[in-house]
Parts: structure tokens; sequence; C-alpha cells
């Protein structure tokens, strides 16, 4: 008999294969497009606004694209960090001095230059921007299966505020949860801007 966690699993598997296939469907054209409209909403918000650190990721090409982010935060001068695997489903935030630091890493995901490499203190990070697969209105996400930013955000950085940037299709009217999934506080798409119990 299957248990309520295999299950769970077997759900997040089904909706993360089909949400992953929908981010692959897009053109390049409109992976721009969408990036970009989703990135003007975020740069709207106060909460981004005020942050002196912003904690982002290096975009795959099916994901939104956050190279602009980086730069637009940087030249704000805000402080920008992006993640450091440091073992399994472990990770910190290294600083991201400039967009010349950056170098693929590993899975050819761009990283900062090894030498360049200064950890920022959890209790520093103000903003996180959160990847995942999917994500429903109540602010639960669907991660990409690693656990990374579950664990990260509830151990190391609960007190920083969390959005999801994410693409329209991806926001379903429900996902898969277990206790210890971390959800967002905000998630802005190409058409809507959402704040879970507001």
């Amino acid at each position: 008999m299957t248990t309520l966690h295999e299950k769970k699993l077997a759900e997040k598997k089904a909706l993360r294969q089909k949400m992953l296939t929908f981010r692959r469907g897009l053109t390049k054209e409109q992976h721009e497009e969408k990036s970009r409209a989703i990135l003007a909403r975020l740069y709207e918000e106060p909460r981004f606004q005020q942050a002196k650190t912003i904690f982002a990721y290096a975009s795959m090409p099916d994901e939104v694209q956050l190279y602009d982010l980086l730069a637009h935060a940087l030249k704000a001068g805000k402080r920008v960090g992006l993640p450091l695997i440091t073992g399994k489903g472990l990770m910190e935030v290294v600083n991201l001095p400039s967009l010349d630091s950056l170098v693929p890493g590993k899975f050819g995901i761009l990283t900062v230059r090894e030498e360049e490499q200064s950890i920022i203190p959890a209790s520093e990070v103000d903003f996180v921007v959160v990847p995942g697969a999917a994500f429903s209105p109540e602010g639960d996400r669907l991660g990409l299966g690693g656990g990374y930013y579950d664990r990260y955000l509830a151990e190391k950085a609960p007190q920083a505020y969390r959005a999801a940037l994410t693409f329209d299709g991806q926001v379903v009217p429900s996902v898969p949860m277990e206790a210890h999934d971390a959800r967002v506080n905000l998630i802005l798409t190409e058409t809507r801007r959402i704040e879970p119990n507001k």
C-alpha cells in the first residue's frame, strides 16, 4: 500500500513534469517578452525597492530570464546573492560582485568565479526570488525536487520575503504540499500580481 508521502511524491513528480513541458514549449521570443513583463512588475514592488540584499539565481533558458534583474539590482546599489551548492540539499548564498564575475558552474548554470566567492550571511538576506515548477494562488510552491530552497528558507533565512517570478501557465489551482515545503509571499506573472493571504 502506498503511503501518503509516496502519493504526494508521485503527484509532485507528475505536476513538475507537466509544468516543465509547458515551460519548454514556449518560444525564445515568448520567454523574453514574458520575462520583461514580469521583471517590470517586480521593479515596482516596494519590498523589492527597499531590500538591501537580494537573493536571486542565474536562470536556465526555459525559466523566467533574470539576467536583467541581476544587472538592475547591482546598478541600484543592492547586494546580490546567487545560490552556491555546498552539499546534498544544502546551499549558501554567494555574493555577486559584478556580472563579469559570472562563469558556467555545475549543470552549465552561471555562478560566481571561485576566487571571487564570499558568503552572504543568511540573516542579512531581505528578499528572495524563489524558483519553482508550479505555484498556487495560496502561495504553495512546487520546487524542482532538490529541497535546497525549502531547507535554506526554513532553517537559515526565515526572515526573508519570498517572491516567485513565474509564467502565468505555472500558476495552478493547487499544489501538493508537505510540512517541509516552503511557501511564497508574492507571485508575479506576466499578467498577474498574486499576494496570498491578502
